[in-house]
């Protein structure tokens, strides 16, 4: 499945190239820029203390710069692919559904146009992180975990003095952290995430990484118990069992793995007198509530649902801007043929990763892992995905665009 040179392999026949001035220092430098701004986006969802940060930091790096790659390509023949349609087709059917939806039931409208610019934003994106691999191989994708696991450390750090200063280790509110605007739930979400990348430094030779992804991993782990957020503690539980696998002896990895099971429901029984996943135990029965409500919209047009409008707000006790489930949100919008799209998407990445799994190494399985974690945190928290990059873009269409480039480009080498 993914399968990429370190090295990329650049055509000596003038007619097989892939860009025009290929080997220009001009062209190998807006690569590298390209690759530095996907790196400068990642680490912006652990500073930026809004969103908005993060999509001036897409309008003004990667967007031009893509452009530009764009204009001087020769070869387009990437774009014929089942991973690139993979990629686009469900976005673009959302799209296409606004034109069926209907204006005055939409609590805030947006003309379709707005959502076609969002799928220009995605297919942007693809061809940056296409190019940026096809150049530089899994070294980019490397490079980005080396980056993402100190600027992480970091992050939580700031975010638990922050804590402490505003009396949270009095009081145990829920930790909201320094991104993202303090929402408690995505926040801690970003943490699970960052705590699976920690799990590449640690296979490192180099000692110095292990030592900074072991105090990452730990930092990220006590923000997340903090945070008292379900999703979060059930990815931090599977990133520190996955931590655990880097080990050699069998018998440390089978005391880790006892001391995990037994220290995360004592460390909350003890410190907040609940067991972690029972916590706020209505969370679970308004959820089935919400699924519930968002599914008589899919009741009226199961095949080609309601029409995508910006929000349609969900009236159950409060009001609620969406189900949090990205799949019930795209069946009452988008129907059974939204759904269909975005479950080919789960179902391409699956048999593909079981049609490769022999070459799946570390590296690959954190990127695995990464839109697995994504996935699971879609399905409790998230909306429809067709969004300007904002938290659905790091849980799910970046890992997504890394797994389907990789097996783009692995055939491409075939």
């Amino acid at each position: 499945m993914f399968g990429t040179s370190s090295t990329p392999s650049v055509p000596n026949n003038p007619t097989n190239m892939l860009f025009r001035q290929e080997d220009s220092r001009w062209l190998s430098s807006l690569v590298t820029f390209a690759g530095a701004a996907l790196i400068l986006i990642l680490c912006a969802y652990y500073f930026a203390p809004k969103i908005a940060r993060v999509q001036t930091a897409f309008y003004i790096t990667l967007l031009p710069t893509t452009l530009l790659l764009l204009c001087w390509r020769r070869n387009f023949q990437f774009l014929w692919s089942w991973q690139f349609a993979t990629f686009m087709l469900p976005p673009l059917l959302l799209a296409l559904s606004t034109l069926w939806a209907d204006k005055t039931q939409a609590d805030v409208f947006r003309e379709p146009g707005y959502y076609f610019k969002l799928v220009a934003y995605l297919a942007l994106f693809y061809c940056c992180l296409y190019f940026v691999l096809e150049q530089k191989g899994e070294a980019a994708l490397e490079r980005w975990l080396l980056w993402l696991i100190p600027v992480g450390l970091v992050s939580a750090i700031a975010s638990l003095i922050m804590y402490g200063q505003d009396g949270g280790f009095t009081d145990f509110r829920r930790i909201g952290g320094i991104s993202l605007e303090g929402d408690i739930d995505k926040t801690g979400m970003l943490y699970g995430f960052h705590a699976l990348f920690c799990c590449y430094g640690l296979t490192l030779t180099s000692r110095k990484w292990r030592l900074i992804s072991a105090a990452a991993l730990f930092a990220s782990c006590t923000y997340i118990f903090f945070s008292q957020t379900k999703i979060p503690i059930v990815m931090a539980i599977l990133a520190l069992l996955f931590a655990v696998c880097t080990l050699g002896s069998k018998a440390a990895k089978g005391i880790l793995v006892l001391v995990i099971i037994a220290a995360v429901p004592l460390g909350y029984q003890l410190m907040f007198g609940e067991l972690p996943l029972l916590q706020r135990s209505n969370a679970y029965s308004i959820r089935l509530e919400l699924w519930s409500k968002a599914l008589e919209g899919f009741a009226q047009s199961p095949w080609i649902g309601n029409g995508l409008s910006h929000k349609v707000f969900l009236d159950l006790h409060t009001t609620l801007p969406h189900p949090h489930n990205y799949l019930v949100d795209i069946a009452r919008f988008c129907g059974v043929l939204g759904l269909s799209a975005f479950l080919w998407q789960l179902a391409a990445v699956g048999l593909t990763v079981l049609k490769n799994y022999r070459q799946i190494d570390w590296l690959k399985a954190v990127y695995i892992g990464w839109f697995g974690f994504g996935v699971l945190a879609m399905l409790v928290y998230a909306q429809q995905p067709l969004t300007k990059p904002n938290y659905m873009w790091f849980f799910y269409w970046i890992p997504l665009a890394v797994l389907l480039v990789l097996s783009q480009l692995r055939n491409t080498q075939k």
